[in-house]
């Protein structure tokens, strides 16, 4: 375990498992399988499936299920016809406690507890500057010109002594836009959610005047600075990455086109599942730099009972240890990160928010069929986020100047099929609130003149992660 080098930020002081196996799978099984009987009895209590309940727990369209009811992890009065009447949503707290009092304390995230998909960076000792090494189309076979704009730039990181892919999207030639970072929930995959149908895919975002920059790579991090390596996670220095380091990347000429991107001097940033509560911390402790942000379903708390499991969780879906993050659990660390009980850097900024309420409907009875482990898992966390986001919306309210836009679905899971949607009302909120793009004399980025294509490309709008089952918290 390596002990990273105290760094100092805005002034402010910084502290500077083996991967899974059988044995660990199993018992991830198992404890998922209790948590679905937890679930289950305290859906059988709240007289789920007896026809008992409430009226505003019915989602009219649900009452029709795509596939033949059957018992949930072997508990036959939990089916997926009930699944679609759910009339308490279950909080992730209560299946924690009730899983912890059949006998097991450590719940894995349902569905996403897993190995990072790719092998993790370690440090490089020989990286001692933060620099671009390399920008390559990020998608090289296209022809359309839409798509050239699309970039991955290789650049290292001094914090973390590793390299970085990051995806940058370049506004429309011709303007010097403003700059969005975008962060991916808990698998952090590469490439990114933006580029595989979440932004990227939709015509109506590529026309947009912004510049989007989507860093990869960084799973179960919650996109912060950790006080120690983890030996699975790697080393992870995301805050200093974004706030001190990539923005003067940016802002260089590049080693391949010998442009930097034409920003315009505003940001704004954006996430989901993990990301979202990441952006929002993000944009409150650095009011200096952005004046937006969206999150959607996120949670937005790191000290009460919620959100502290939810933090824990994301981190160990990889494997990780969250106590090599920001210590034990109630360090200064933990409240440093808590939005909802410190908001004020948001006073004055433009804010999206969005969540649904876990409720599962006949959207995701087509989409995800009879795979109850998503089902279950979707609307355990998404319920969670739906509970956290309203926290934070009470506690926005006692500030000053907040122009902040809620979007409450009454049904959907914590899942690419309900993040895909909040895609471009949240960007379009947070351009709102940044400012416009200006003519620029620049040279069209890559070489390349736009033409009449327009915004159809490579990708279409489809994602093809909306199968895949939990984004992550």
């Amino acid at each position: 375990m390596t002990i990273r080098p105290e760094i100092k930020r805005h002034g402010v002081d910084r502290h500077g498992i083996a991967g899974h196996g059988g044995v660990a799978r199993r018992r991830a099984g198992a404890t998922l399988r209790g948590a679905a009987v937890a679930a289950a009895a305290m859906l059988i209590g709240s007289g789920v499936g007896t026809g008992t309940a409430g009226a505003q727990s019915l989602d009219p369209g649900s009452l029709v299920p795509s596939v033949a009811p059957g018992s949930l992890f072997g508990v036959p009065s939990l089916s997926v016809a009930a699944l679609t009447q759910l009339g308490a949503p279950i909080p992730l707290t209560s299946v924690l406690g009730s899983v912890a009092a059949a006998g097991s304390g450590d719940f894995p995230r349902p569905g996403s507890s897993q190995a990072p998909a790719g092998p993790v960076s370690t440090r490089d000792g020989s990286i001692t500057q933060t620099t671009v090494r390399d920008v390559a189309p990020l998608f090289p076979g296209s022809l359309n010109p839409v798509d050239r704009r699309a970039e991955v730039w290789t650049v290292t990181s001094a914090s973390m002594q590793r390299t970085v892919r990051v995806e940058v999207y370049r506004a429309p030639d011709g303007v010097d836009a403003p700059n969005v970072y975008f962060l991916d929930g808990v698998g952090s995959e590469s490439p990114s959610g933006w580029s595989t149908g979440m932004g990227w895919g939709d015509p109506a975002l590529r026309d947009r005047a912004v510049n989007v920059v989507a860093p990869t790579g960084a799973p179960a991090s919650m996109w912060s600075d950790w006080q120690t390596d983890d030996p699975v996670l790697g080393p992870n220095m995301w805050e200093t990455f974004l706030i001190d380091e990539l923005p003067l990347l940016l802002a260089q000429p590049t080693p391949d086109t010998g442009a930097p991107l034409a920003h315009n001097g505003s940001w704004g940033v954006m996430g989901v599942s993990m990301g979202a509560s990441a952006a929002l911390h993000l944009a409150n402790t650095n009011p200096e730099m952005f004046d937006a942000v969206a999150g959607v379903s996120g949670a937005y708390s790191t000290t009460d009972e919620l959100g502290y499991q939810y933090a824990r969780l994301t981190v160990a879906a990889r494997g990780g240890d969250a106590t090599n993050m920001w210590g034990p659990r109630d360090s200064q660390e933990w409240r440093d990160h808590d939005t909802v009980a410190d908001p004020s850097g948001l006073a004055g900024k433009t804010v999206y928010l969005s969540a649904a309420t876990g409720r599962v409907g006949s959207a995701e009875l087509g989409q995800f069929g009879s795979n109850e482990m998503i089902l279950v898992d979707g609307h355990i966390l998404e319920k969670g986020s739906y509970e956290s986001t309203r926290k934070l919306e009470s506690s926005l309210a006692g500030l000053a100047g907040v122009n902040l836009r809620m979007n409450y679905m009454p049904t959907g899971i914590h899942n690419w099929p309900v993040f895909v949607t909040q895609m471009l009302p949240g960007m379009d909120h947070i351009l709102s609130g940044l400012e416009p793009a200006r003519p620029s004399a620049r040279v069209a980025a890559r070489g390349v003149v736009e033409d009449s294509v327009g915004s159809s490309g490579s990708l279409g709008s489809a994602s093809t992660q909306s199968s895949t089952g939990s984004a992550g918290s």
